[in-house]
């Protein structure tokens, strides 16, 4: 004898869940009374900061250009350039008061494989890099920062100039010898440094920094 196959019952209807409009309304107040107390925390916060973290980079910036080309003054020059952020002549005095010019060092910015790469090249009156420091930069670790991270990597643009061209990555009459696996990090320290000779080039379009 067949059995008759039963209809399941329909679910019960759940009762709507009620919600008092004031209390909305407080809740909502307080979420944003939390979100405004944390605005204003991080704001307070960056205001305390931003002037320590700004002073810091600048130490480490003139460090870099003592190491990239020591000199006993660095004067500011304005020199509208891509990727230009700062640019400077380098002086020694030799025991005496007459400065002498020896060299220019400029603080450029470049692409790297994560962000942005901040460095600072000196270049002396032949046109040839003194030195290369990076200041900032995101580079992954163990990569870029094999080339970013390695003093010794960036040392090897020592000598190098602009008179056999641009300096290239890995290929041609002047190229700089790269980092396996880090390509692109490779590729934007050559660029950087190809900024800066190029600034070094245009240094007579170059004039003393107001204030």
């Amino acid at each position: 004898m067949s059995k008759e196959a039963k209809t399941p019952a329909a679910p019960k209807a759940q009762p709507a869940i009620s919600m008092d409009p004031k209390f909305i309304g407080r809740l909502t107040g307080t979420l944003l009374g939390i979100c405004a107390v944390v605005a204003l925390l991080l704001g307070i916060t960056n205001y305390a900061t931003e002037p320590i973290i700004t002073q810091m980079q600048a130490e480490k910036t003139r460090a870099a250009m003592v190491r990239v080309l020591p000199a006993e003054s660095y004067e500011e020059l304005s020199l509208e350039l891509p990727n230009v952020s700062a640019f400077y002549a380098a002086y020694n005095f030799n025991g005496g008061d007459k400065a002498i010019l020896v060299g220019y060092v400029a603080e450029v910015t470049a692409n790297g494989s994560q962000g942005v790469i901040r460095m600072v090249v000196g270049v002396d009156m032949d046109g040839t890099v003194t030195g290369v420091s990076v200041t900032k930069h995101s580079e992954t670790a163990n990569l870029g920062t094999k080339v970013v991270g390695d003093q010794a990597v960036l040392d090897r643009f020592t000598g190098m100039s602009h008179e056999k061209g641009e300096i290239t990555v890995n290929a041609g009459t002047n190229s700089f010898d790269g980092v396996s696996g880090a390509t692109v990090s490779s590729k934007g320290v050559t660029a950087g440094v190809n900024t800066a000779l190029d600034a070094f080039a245009h240094r007579d379009a170059a004039v003393k920094k107001e204030g």
